[in-house]
């Protein structure tokens, strides 16, 4: 790994922690959340079952219709924290990162950026698509649609293999990054962007 890369893993430790807490603090405004009361129960439900769960008993709690309505109605209920999260992750890693001359917080504090592979500036489109892909997030579009269309049972099968596919991708991007000698993941790819440390107001210096 380059010297790039270490800084980009440690920019977007820094990125994740400020949208958890924002998004913390937005998930307390109640009319932000209007199905904060239904999903609190359901959770206090969904623990209840996870303090009985062991080794033994993990398959057929996780098969049983108890647990899986439990999940569906996690989900269902926190439809409105789900679209509120999506909004927050364009509107930092898009709009706000566009606009701050192609840096998040986390990369102005290691003092890189997003930079277009051919050379000219950066495209709106370019950042939404790299962010897209990066944090899975018509995945989570596709199993907002899937709890509003489908019953529990439906909803289950699409929600494992949504999570199967997330899975696969993130990994693939970490290897990505880690293997390849420009850093390049798979959004940065799809997008046309890569990642290069600022150094002057006259050029970049990627590493």
């Amino acid at each position: 790994m380059n010297n790039t890369t270490f800084k980009r893993i440690g920019a977007y430790a820094i990125d994740y922690i400020f949208i958890v807490l924002f998004l913390t603090m937005l998930n307390q405004i109640r009319f932000l959340n209007p199905t904060f009361d239904e999903y609190a129960e359901t959770y206090s439900e969904y623990m209840e079952i996870y303090e009985d769960l062991s080794v033994d008993n993990a398959i057929e709690i996780a098969e049983s219709e108890e647990y899986q309505k439990i999940n569906y109605n996690l989900s269902k209920y926190s439809i409105s924290i789900s679209c509120l999260s999506i909004a927050v992750y364009l509107a930092y890693f898009v709009g706000f990162q566009k606009w701050n001359k192609n840096q998040t917080l986390g990369k102005k504090l290691f003092n890189i950026e997003v930079a277009s592979t051919s050379g000219n500036n950066v495209k709106w489109w370019q950042m939404l698509l790299r962010t897209i892909v990066l944090y899975n997030i018509i995945f989570e579009v596709l199993l907002i649609i899937a709890v509003l269309v489908f019953g529990y049972k439906d909803y289950m099968i699409v929600s494992g293999v949504l999570s199967v596919l997330a899975s696969i991708i993130f990994y693939v991007n970490i290897f990505f990054i880690i293997l390849r000698k420009d850093g390049r993941g798979l959004h940065d790819i799809i997008a046309g962007t890569k990642i290069v440390e600022r150094v002057s107001k006259d050029g970049y210096r990627q590493s």
